[in-house]
């Protein structure tokens, strides 16, 4: 069994405090005023996030909705023999890849 020194390791506070590698700040606590602003602020600032994301999320879905529904018309209306139609199956088929990708790595958060 291992013996444990009998000297106790001792530590200088001030050579912690005075050191540059800390930086402590004593602070009073925020008045009712103070708090009852900054919450308004922050959720302010959240809702306007949001705004900013489903804008964001319903202009990408328009485009991919468009994308979509031009390439579904190529593949059925257009002739064959003008390739269009094949490569409006490569953009439907990456649409719905994305899609799924998304979906996925939204379940797996």
């Amino acid at each position: 069994m291992t013996q444990r020194p009998n000297k106790i390791e001792t530590f200088d506070l001030r050579d912690i405090l005075t050191s540059e590698k800390v930086n402590i700040a004593l602070k009073t606590a925020e008045t009712p005023d103070e708090q009852a602003s900054r919450l308004r602020r922050e959720e302010a600032e959240d809702a306007h996030e949001q705004r900013i994301g489903l804008i964001v999320h319903t202009f990408v879905l328009a485009l991919v909705s468009g994308a979509f529904l031009i390439s579904a018309y190529l593949v059925v209306a257009k002739d064959p023999k003008t390739g269009l139609p094949d490569k409006a199956i490569g953009v439907i088929t990456a649409i719905v890849a994305a899609g799924a990708g998304y979906i996925t790595g939204k379940g797996s958060k």
